[in-house]
């Protein structure tokens, strides 16, 4: 299937492509650049109960997170899946009192799987922090050139990435148990493996390709 006829030449069906097309392609390193986005301390969005599925006893708010937690029981030796102990581990609530909580605790590491969201739904602008920054986005891409706009798009992307990450600090910082911690944000399947199970796992695929095929078995084979 062509998805460029598919899909429109947008921003948000750009991401989706670039997606579609690069999932068993390595990852380019992300290139710095200037960004049109400023840095701030806008709150996370934390998943809401319809983002979330359930899976026997256990409910994932991703497919993706479910996957990560299969090759974390299967590879990490004794890392068991405790809701509120290992997984979706609680660290405070935003200002409307919904409850915060990062994905993994493995061997000590706070850890969370974040692919950078480009594109906005019903209920968000992606990782933007507000509509303005989407805005500012969608009109800088449009401004570029063609040739251009992966650059941009990975330099944007880099910026989220940073900004996430910034964010999650520092409501870590302000908690009495996980100040001290650790915490590693994993934005691609590629990441995941490297940054996590290369150093935690024990018989872990040896090549990043072997992962990802697995990566994507366990994507067709768990249950939405």
């Amino acid at each position: 299937m062509d998805l460029s006829s598919e899909w429109p030449d947008t921003p948000d069906n750009q991401e989706r492509h670039r997606r579609a097309a690069s999932r068993n392609r390595p990852k380019s390193n992300s290139q710095k650049a200037e960004s049109v986005f400023h840095d701030n301390d806008g709150e996370h969005e934390e998943h809401e109960e319809s983002d979330c599925a359930s899976s026997g006893d256990i409910k994932f708010c991703s497919r993706s997170e479910a996957i990560c937690a299969e090759l974390l029981k299967r590879y990490v030796p004794h890392f068991e899946l405790r809701h509120g102990l290992t997984f979706q581990v609680p660290i405070g609530r935003d200002t409307r009192g919904n409850l915060l909580a990062v994905d993994f605790l493995v061997d000590g590491v706070l850890f969370e799987y974040h692919p950078v969201r480009l594109f906005k739904n019903r209920r968000r602008y992606g990782d933007f922090n507000n509509k303005q920054e989407y805005r500012a986005y969608t009109d800088a891409f449009h401004s570029i050139r063609r040739d251009q706009r992966e650059f941009f798009l990975e330099a944007v992307r880099a910026r989220l990435t940073k900004n996430y990450y910034g964010r999650r600090r520092a409501l870590l910082d302000q908690h009495p148990t996980y100040r001290r911690m650790e915490l590693v944000v994993a934005t691609s399947p590629e990441e995941f493996y490297h940054l996590i199970l290369k150093r935690f796992g024990k018989n872990a695929p040896r090549t990043v390709e072997r992962f990802m095929a697995i990566f994507e078995e366990l994507r067709v084979a768990l249950p939405g």
